[in-house]
């Protein structure tokens, strides 16, 4: 049996895939909090993706195109999920099996539980911007919106995950006066 060689369709889509699959895996796993969860949403990503990737025009937006399919099968899956109450694995167990530090793997719960709390798109646009590293740009065009909005979502979504974790920033720090030489 000889296999069958590539297509030029299948090379230009490996071509824009590859460089983004790790980010994507990255993205797809903080979304869920698990690891087979992640990888389910990755591979109905990547088949969207493939089986449409005839009507994607303008290849430079291939990013922004995969990040907009991975974060929609993802809010199908959680609103189904919401409103049929299917239960996954309780977070805390999912996230206590990592191969990171033990100090690192608790930060890391902590930072993840909190953002848990945040509200969708605040989570969202902080996830793809922090953890995948996605522009601005690229995130409007999943989320939708005016880039001042996507900026504006992304600071308030920093200080609440901020409040939520008890870091206290300049901001939020009260300026206390001094106190007066004669008391």
């Amino acid at each position: 049996m000889s296999s069958s060689p590539t297509s030029p369709k299948q090379a230009a889509f490996m071509e824009l895939l590859l460089p983004l699959q790790k980010r994507l895996e990255k993205f797809a796993f903080s979304m869920t909090h698990d690891a087979d969860e992640a990888k389910d949403l990755v591979q109905d990503t990547i088949l969207s993706a493939w089986q449409h990737f005839d009507d994607v025009r303008d290849h430079a937006a291939f990013r922004s195109y995969l990040f907009s399919i991975c974060s929609n099968s993802y809010k199908r899956k959680y609103t189904r999920a919401k409103l049929f109450g299917l239960l996954t694995e309780d977070l805390h167990e999912t996230l206590a099996a990592t191969t990171l530090a033990p100090d690192d793997a608790t930060d890391t719960t902590f930072v993840y539980h909190a953002l848990a709390k945040l509200p969708f798109k605040y989570r969202e646009a902080l996830i793809m911007h922090e953890i995948t590293g996605l522009t601005v740009e690229e995130i409007r065009k999943v989320q939708g919106g005016t880039a001042s909005a996507i900026k504006v979502r992304l600071m308030r979504g920093r200080r609440m995950l901020a409040r939520l974790l008890g870091v206290h920033t300049e901001q939020t720090l009260s300026v206390q006066p001094a106190p007066s030489k004669g008391s």
